[in-house]
């Protein structure tokens, strides 16, 4: 149902304005190479930054009118990171610009896990196959159940469920791939998988992290274990009452900091949520129509928006990217936001009108049968 209200001016201009922030950040040459930010990257381009592009460009429905010429030139480029042996993505560069990971894992591990399910899913996105076949090589050994549960006992559930969830979805990932490829093996770790990942959620709060975590810590990893759970598999979210008054919780906190991760992981599990019920159905309209003028102060000059109110962040995950905090927008700042909108306007039934992607549209309809 759409929600009766007039679409500001900005939002309908919002297209052309990404359109030029992305052609800012684009370097010349072949297509699909961009850079983080307009200012002070220390790469001239980065395969993280060209992965954001593409989401962007897809989200309001510009890349499938590219030239057939540019979408290979793209493709090629992104395959041009994986490694023959492994089938993994990695660059080198970005490597060199990993810090150390506060939980005391390894950051170039986590780096290589993060490029390789980004960039093997932008290229299933863009109908190009990777240039080897995807091995999954580190996830052989779980067919073992122990060792499974060793290694997603590993992440850090209870100091840092942002991380611990991403991290655990991307294990789920892998172990599905292998599945889809006739591997019949991995069907039951997948199982172990889901299972151990849905007996993490808290049921008082359907959130996901101990009670001691920020509540910010506890949403965001609610939203990097759903999203897998829908995007991939098909099964909506448990509890959704309790995650709906906690993310209502949390605006109504004070001392809530709004950063692109925060806003969007809040608007998008409401989202979520409302795939299972239409409890506070009408307030959570109100209220993200209400956190529209917010989204907009992040937007800056150069057409996109920064992932800080005032500055760019100068990171991803954990690479430094950019040199220091400069007012201007920066990749992940873009992206987060324009998915944040996307989340928004799927909430106010806007993304239709747009001419942007519905944010379920390339969800199972239904559960995946395993």
């Amino acid at each position: 149902m759409t929600y009766n209200k007039e679409i500001p001016i900005w939002i309908k201009g919002l297209k052309n304005d990404l359109l030029s922030f992305l052609e800012n950040v684009r370097c010349a040459g072949p297509y699909g190479r961009f850079r983080y930010a307009v200012e002070g990257c220390l790469l001239p381009h980065d395969p993280i930054s060209s992965v954001y592009a593409f989401g962007i460009l897809k989200t309001i429905n510009t890349y499938d009118a590219l030239e057939e010429k540019k979408k290979q030139q793209w493709a090629d480029y992104l395959r041009s990171f994986q490694d023959q042996e492994t089938g993994e993505f990695w660059s080198e560069e970005i490597g060199g610009l990993c810090r150390s990971e506060e939980h005391g894992l390894d950051p170039k591990y986590l780096m290589k896990r993060m490029l390789t399910r980004n960039i093997s899913n932008t290229l299933q996105q863009m109908g190009f196959a990777p240039q080897y076949p995807l091995r999954y090589p580190e996830v052989e050994p779980f067919t073992d159940k122990e060792k499974l549960i060793a290694h997603l006992d590993s992440f850090p559930w209870d100091k840092n469920p942002w991380g611990a969830g991403s991290h655990a979805g991307t294990t789920v990932l892998m172990l599905f791939n292998r599945l889809m490829r006739g591997e019949e093996e991995f069907r039951q770790p997948l199982r172990w998988a889901i299972e151990y990942v849905l007996e993490k959620q808290d049921p008082e709060t359907g959130l996901w992290g101990a009670p001691t975590c920020p509540l910010y810590e506890r949403i965001n990893g609610a939203f990097k274990v759903i999203a897998r759970l829908i995007g991939t598999l098909g099964i909506v979210p448990r509890y959704p009452e309790r995650i709906i008054d906690n993310v209502f919780k949390h605006y109504e906190d004070p001392s809530y900091q709004m950063t692109g991760c925060n806003e969007f992981d809040n608007i998008w599990v409401f989202a979520a949520a409302l795939r299972a019920t239409d409890y506070r159905k009408t307030e959570i309209q109100e209220l993200v129509l209400s956190r529209l003028p917010f989204i907009e102060s992040f937007k800056k000059q150069d057409g996109g928006f920064s992932f800080f109110k005032e500055k760019c962040i100068t990171t991803n995950a954990q690479a430094q990217l950019v040199d220091r905090p400069r007012s201007q927008s920066d990749m992940v700042g873009t992206a987060t936001f324009v998915s944040c909108l996307r989340s928004t306007f799927e909430i106010l039934g806007w993304n239709g009108q747009l001419g942007w992607r519905g944010l379920w549209d390339d969800a199972p309809e239904k559960p995946v049968e395993l």
